[in-house]
């Protein structure tokens, strides 16, 4: 069984970041346990489906954005 990403070390993610960058680009699970996020749930070792993504993104203001009141 491969190794999921709840349990890569920092050497880990450090050796491996173009395939960390591939497996979170489009997260669609979040790991239970530590937070995580994937594209698929192989990837944690306790995934949950995200779910009303496309509702919750149109409705969250971007962090990346300033607000029109600041």
């Amino acid at each position: 069984m491969a190794k999921t990403l709840c349990d890569w070390s920092k050497k880990d993610i450090s050796d491996e970041f173009d395939r960390l960058c591939r497996i979170t680009t489009s997260p669609e699970f979040v790991c239970r346990k530590c937070a995580r996020c994937a594209c698929a749930a192989r990837h944690l070792c306790k995934p949950k489906r995200l779910e009303n993504r496309q509702a919750t993104a149109a409705a969250t203001p971007s962090l990346l954005t300033p607000a029109a009141s600041w």
